[in-house]
């Protein structure tokens, strides 16, 4: 999962596709599609509106995107194969 630093604090985050409910310690609370779902350092998690998150946090730079890694390995290992 991504991760995204709120000056100066780094949490993960994933933007929905869908709508979802979560129960949270501050009680329920719905995302919608285009909404955040941020995992603080804690472990709790969070819905945040698209507009707010956007303009209060931006995506940590250096860090390795594991899926993108994956894809990008085995697309060079597919292309060695057929160039043999």
């Amino acid at each position: 999962m991504p991760k995204y630093r709120k000056k100066p604090i780094v949490v993960e985050a994933i933007k929905l596709k869908r709508s979802i409910t979560i129960e949270t310690s501050n009680g329920t609370m719905k995302g919608l599609p285009g909404d955040y779902l941020i995992t603080d350092k804690n472990g709790e998690q969070y819905v945040c509106e698209r507009d707010q998150f956007e303009s209060e946090y931006e995506l940590v730079k250096g860090q390795i995107h594991l899926k993108e890694f994956v894809k990008n390995s085995f697309s060079f290992i597919k292309m060695k194969l057929y160039k043999t």
